[in-house]
């Protein structure tokens, strides 16, 4: 950094704070460096206290501006940058050297800032108003970011160009802001399997935020989409270096730019339709979809909207028979979607919404939904039963609690039972709970034990159905809101007797991701049922609309990508039974075809990174011979390649191992060299 060395004037101004009551105002006394204000730790040793600072403007943005001292002290434990809270755009500019008067210094979720400002005030008391951008610190893999990035936060930094990989695709906010997440180029290779999910805290910590709060745009990049920071012209580009709600970002300065260089490969797959045979299951979160102020008040963008979802129902689900429904605004949403795809794709849908707490909030009002499809399907009761807690989550439900016990749920689950006809001329009776649980925005430490009350609520409503039929068949749904295999998740799954399967466990780890949030893969969205369900189950597809996409501007009313936030999720069930191969060959890219008994391809597949792969719905609860043909890429030799393989009811597994070429060719050689050489 380039700061001057004028050491005694920290000392001196911290003596003459020490003396300082802390109610007193620092106003007709000398200014304070920021560096100061800053200290060489975690958080400011002054917080509390009001006073004047004097600095450069870095940069400017919706709600404050960035100072920084041009000189600086000569210390690298300390940053010479700081945010200026102002609530409102401030009347300043880059370049200008500015007092700010009166202003308190706290921290801000672990971020230090001024804010209560009395006056900004131009001002002469800067040496210069060049500020010299340090190099930016690039992370080393396995490096803390807050060891190497605290003592620059809120410092203009400059960006030699970045070859990067896009974890966190384009993130769009109300004020217009956008963020991505990316792994630096060097990074990416280090990452496991190409992609960072929410329980590798260490790879989560190597990605780098870039945001363009400071008025530089972001196009719309998906995950894998191979990017380069760069300035306009090509050369290294300027940002801030700041702390943001647990994460440093890189704010991008006005000149910087985000280029694509290569798109991310991918073919989403849409979900086959359900047949006369079986039945297709559900869950479908649709982002806020309502007209409350702060979602679609515009009825023209209200209408673009419900299209997109409806385009997700009738081609990507393929009208799937029954779809539970968490984010609809209010009953009369759900209504509107159901009608639109009646009038527009030909299906006939009925909806089950019962308002519940969260229906009437005028701004973002939720409520769950169920749509089911008249063909097939019969909703027999639906309810949505209320739990009471003793603590009080400010949810108002008049007369759903006793006194002295308060609501748990503001979106209570939506329980339906069905009566689904087969093929046959039968029909499955059918338990669905659908879920919206308390969101992990706001205070853990209180959303935490409310998910656990509200997944033992959720468990005994199973209970009730499986203690009078052991053999019942319930399907819990929804949106969560929390990972797979937390305590909330396993709660509702252990809590009955017998225990629920989460049906993600047939799932390759690689596709257990309903979500992105900072970077990082995870789920939200869960599909779990009773034990009497699972041999019946034939597929579980995440359908890859969502989350790895953009949030665009102003998106056409054709465009599916990123109707939602997170990714619906399809069941398949048969009610004769079915049976599915569950198949690892230890690398990617090999291809899997089963052939029947006359020789006919009923299922494809090729191997992920981790070498898993999935062929679903194959045949009936009776045994069925096939023939399983494995092609690996040219730098691989298979152990097997042509097995016959006889599949029965549920999960049938297969392994077989396969070896890079170079390693079989060199072990060969090491053979023949450890062999006497041939007689002459």
């Amino acid at each position: 950094m380039t700061k001057s060395h004028l050491f005694w004037l920290p000392a001196l101004l911290i003596g003459w704070l020490l003396l300082t009551p802390l109610t007193m105002t620092a106003q007709n006394n000398e200014p304070i460096p920021v560096y100061i204000l800053q200290g060489d730790g975690a958080s400011t040793p002054l917080a509390g206290r009001y006073i004047d600072s004097v600095g450069v403007v870095t940069g400017v943005g919706a709600a404050g501006f960035y100072l920084q001292d041009p000189s600086g002290d000569g210390r690298s434990e300390t940053s010479d940058g700081i945010y200026v809270y102002t609530r409102a755009r401030p009347a300043v500019a880059p370049g200008e050297c500015v007092l700010v008067r009166g202003a308190l210094i706290s921290e801000f979720y672990d971020k230090t800032e001024l804010s209560r400002v009395k006056a900004i005030e131009p001002s002469n008391l800067c040496r210069t108003t060049a500020v010299t951008p340090v190099v930016y610190p690039i992370l080393a893999y396995g490096a803390r970011p807050q060891d190497l990035y605290e003592a620059y936060e809120g410092m203009r930094v400059t960006l030699p160009p970045l070859a990067s990989v896009i974890h966190g695709p384009t993130k769009r906010y109300a004020s217009g802001e956008a963020e991505i997440a990316v792994a630096l180029a060097h990074v990416q290779p280090y990452l496991s399997d190409g992609r960072v999910f929410f329980d590798e805290p260490g790879e989560q910590a190597q990605l780098v935020y870039v945001s363009g709060a400071l008025g530089v745009p972001l196009p719309d990049l998906n995950h894998g989409d191979r990017v380069r920071i760069t300035a306009a012209d090509g050369g290294a580009a300027h940002a801030i270096l700041d702390y943001n709600f647990g994460k440093y970002q890189l704010l991008l300065l006005p000149g910087a730019q985000v280029e694509r260089i290569a798109p991310a490969s991918r073919t989403p797959i849409a979900a086959a339709p359900a047949s006369g045979e079986d039945i297709t299951i559900c869950s479908y979160n649709l982002m806020g979809m309502g007209s409350g102020a702060a979602q679609y008040l515009d009825p023209t963008q209200y209408a673009v909207e419900l299209r997109r979802r409806a385009l997700t129902i009738a081609e990507w689900l393929s009208g799937c028979l029954v779809i539970g429904l968490q984010e609809s605004g209010q009953p009369k949403d759900a209504e509107q979607l159901a009608a639109l795809l009646r009038s527009d794709f030909g299906i006939d849908y009925s909806v089950t919404a019962l308002p519940g707490p969260q229906s009437a909030n005028t701004e973002f009002p939720l409520t769950n939904a169920l749509l089911t499809r008249n063909d097939r399907v019969q909703v027999l009761t639906a309810e949505n039963p209320q739990a009471c807690s003793p603590v009080d989550y400010a949810t108002v439900d008049p007369g759903a609690c006793p006194i002295g016990q308060f609501p748990l749920f503001d979106r209570p689950p939506l329980v339906a039972e069905l009566a689904i006809q087969d093929g046959w001329g039968g029909e499955t009776k059918l338990t669905v709970i659908v879920n919206h649980w308390k969101s992990k925005a706001g205070d853990e430490s209180v959303n935490l034990p409310r998910r656990l009350r509200q997944a033992g609520a959720v468990a005994t409503l199973v209970q009730e159905r499986l203690s009078i039929n052991p053999n019942a068949a319930v399907v819990v749904l929804g949106d969560l809101n929390d990972y797979y295999g937390s305590e909330p998740v396993e709660t509702v799954r252990t809590l009955p007797e017998p225990d629920l399967v989460h049906l993600y466990n047939y799932l390759p780890p690689l596709d257990r991701y309903t979500y992105i949030f900072n970077g990082a893969s995870q789920v939200l969205d869960h599909v779990l049922v009773s034990p009497a369900l699972v041999k019946r189950v034939g597929q579980v597809q995440i359908v890859r609309l969502n989350a790895d996409y953009a949030a665009q501007h102003a998106p056409a009313a054709d465009n599916v990508f990123h109707a939602s936030d997170h990714d619906p999720v399809l069941v398949r069930i048969w009610p004769r039974g079915v049976g599915w191969i569950a198949g690892n060959v230890g690398h990617p890219g090999v291809q899997a075809t089963l052939l029947d008994a006359a020789g006919r391809s009923v299922a494809y597949a090729v191997s992920d990174a981790r070498g898993d792969f999935r062929l679903w719905n194959l045949g009936d609860a009776a045994p069925a011979s096939y023939r399983l043909l494995l092609e690996a890429p040219p730098h691989l030799t298979l152990a097997l390649s042509d097995v016959a393989i006889s599949v029965i009811s549920g999960e049938n597994r297969f392994t077989t191992t396969a070896r890079h070429q170079a390693s079989v060719a060199g072990a060969s050689i090491a053979l023949w060299s450890a062999s006497p050489p041939p007689a002459q």
